[in-house]
């Protein structure tokens, strides 16, 4: 009756989801994690808050593909980090350098897995260049009868 394999889901969490998917993932997994940091954190200890969003937006953005993922899920991760951690109540707020850095170490956080992605590649690219042979090939010439030799 069952005679077929279940399918793979391994496979199916390696494969990238597209920029829409990928956003509105973002969208559900921010609102949840922004508003249980809320709840857990105070405006004074945001930093926990900004940890906890973080991760979350770290591991979204690992199932999309590249800076490209860091790009769509970074703003939706702010804006709900800004509004339920920092400034509750969903009112959002600037605090002049203090966001920015905020911000900036949320960009470093969810760029971090394109970027450990990307040097995982070049060190496997670069290992494989160092295994390649590198010895002196002398290709055989064809006998004089050969039209191929008269070139």
């Amino acid at each position: 009756m069952f005679q077929d394999s279940p399918p793979d889901v391994s496979a199916a969490l390696s494969t990238p989801l597209p920029t829409p998917l990928l956003f509105v993932l973002a969208f559900g997994v921010a609102a949840v994690v922004a508003l249980f940091a809320g709840a857990v954190t105070s405006p004074k200890h945001a930093v926990v808050g900004l940890v906890m969003v973080g991760l979350a937006a770290a591991g979204v953005t690992r199932r999309g593909t590249g800076l490209r993922a860091a790009l769509v899920v970074v703003p939706v991760f702010w804006l709900f980090f800004d509004g339920f951690v920092e400034h509750h109540d969903g009112t959002l707020g600037w605090a002049g350098w203090t966001d920015a850095w905020r911000l900036a170490a949320l960009v470093a956080m969810a760029a971090l897995p394109a970027l450990v992605r990307g040097a995982v590649g070049l060190w496997t690219a670069r290992s494989r260049f160092r295994r390649a042979s590198l010895e002196w090939f002398e290709p055989e010439m064809p006998s004089r009868q050969d039209p191929s030799a008269w070139n």
